[in-house]
């Protein structure tokens, strides 16, 4: 009896630590493209250039977490892994447009990336 409570306790901890993991990382990324969004409106350079690092990280926290412990059908999870992967191919490219200063190309890249992020939350909430 006390290896089967102390087997519940144990996962229940993983899987709250995983969903932390999770709310930050998406908080994350949330400040990042408010960031890059602010900084277009603003025309600050250094505000969206600020905004994609803080989403390059988040997305490096994020690929350390199992998606398969919060993605409701499993068979989603390939689907997530690849909106993953076009996210950091995105946010790689909006940073040399931006950093080239084309803007104009930036923003189309920003729209990218901001796809991305609907296309998971689609999933993932099931909207």
């Amino acid at each position: 009896m006390k290896k089967i409570l102390f087997t519940t306790l144990v996962g229940a901890t993983l899987a709250l630590a995983t969903d932390t993991t999770v709310s930050a990382t998406m908080a994350l990324m949330d400040q990042g493209m408010q960031k890059i969004n602010k900084g277009f409106l603003l025309n600050q350079k250094n505000l969206i250039l600020d905004g994609i690092k803080t989403v390059k990280n988040a997305d490096a926290i994020f690929n350390t977490v199992d998606v398969k412990t919060f993605i409701p059908h499993n068979n989603k999870v390939q689907v997530t892994k690849n909106i993953n992967e076009n996210l950091a191919s995105n946010i790689t490219k909006l940073e040399k447009e931006v950093k080239n200063n084309k803007f104009a190309d930036a923003t189309v890249s920003y729209g990218k990336v901001l796809n991305d992020c609907i296309s998971c939350h689609t999933i993932i909430r099931g909207w």
